[in-house]
């Protein structure tokens, strides 16, 4: 049997948005994506390989004028809007707006999830409890390929590390709970988000497997330095500087042991 594709169903559209009606999914799969038609059709054939869980596709487009959005119309999303906006996090709030999944997913353009049972795995693993579910993630870009362990990431010691996005399988409730991405951040603010709800007491599972393959050439390594000041300023909205400190230098030595041990 061949790749499963999003069921096609009639749409109900207006000038820029496109939205589809149709049974709830598992899953609100969200793109969001400017100028990137070299990028796209990959992402989106690790999407449509996913089985064992129902899924929508929601699409934001910033006003693309190499042919993209077009593209990705003609592709019947189950949601779609190409218009300006003001950077990747108020895409991505308008995203989470249009979604209608229990859980939300971010596969951007240019990231590919890791086999076609990703999805499937991750939400068969998650428990009433669990807010967040994640793996690991393979990052590749002009450096080559290189996996990313986060089987050390808890509730606990999130603020001393990081944790990458595109592994993480979040309830759609928790936007509610917690707001969206703020826009005061411009490369951090998915991270402020995690620790948000790590702060609800919202569970977190880890998953040993990869979730994707994550395209390491975004904003946040072209202004690699800007990025890391501003999560600076993100930990300590979220931890003094004293505890950050010396949670960050016991990650650190954690990390650095575990490495040596061969176990990431």
């Amino acid at each position: 049997a061949g790749p499963l594709s999003p069921p096609v169903i009639p749409r109900r559209a207006t000038s820029s948005r496109i939205t589809v009606m149709s049974t709830t999914p598992q899953v609100s799969v969200i793109t969001v994506s400017f100028n990137a038609m070299a990028a796209l059709p990959d992402t989106l054939a690790s999407l449509r390989t996913q089985r064992g869980v129902s899924y929508e596709w929601v699409v934001v487009d910033g006003a693309s004028t190499d042919g993209s959005a077009a593209w990705c119309a003609a592709q019947q999303p189950d949601a779609f809007v190409s218009e300006p906006d003001r950077g990747i996090y108020d895409a991505m709030n308008k995203a989470v707006g249009l979604a209608r999944g229990e859980w939300v997913y971010f596969l951007n353009a240019g990231d590919r999830l890791a086999d076609e049972r990703t999805l499937a795995d991750l939400v068969a693993a998650a428990r009433p409890e669990d807010g967040l579910v994640y793996g690991d993630a393979v990052y590749f870009g002009e450096q080559g390929e290189r996996r990313k362990r986060f089987d050390w990431v808890s509730a606990r010691n999130l603020v001393y590390g990081d944790l990458c996005h595109q592994a993480v399988l979040a309830r759609r409730r928790l936007f509610a709970s917690v707001g969206p991405f703020d826009l005061a951040y411009r490369y951090n603010a998915d991270f402020d988000w995690l620790l948000k709800v790590v702060a609800t007491g919202a569970g977190m599972r880890y998953v040993p497997r990869d979730v994707a393959y994550f395209h390491d050439a975004g904003a946040h390594v072209a202004n690699a330095q800007k990025s890391e000041s501003e999560r600076d300023v993100v930990r300590a909205r979220h931890c003094p500087r004293w505890r950050w400190l010396l949670g960050h230098g016991a990650l650190r030595m954690r990390l650095k042991l575990r490495r040596s041990l061969g176990w990431t």
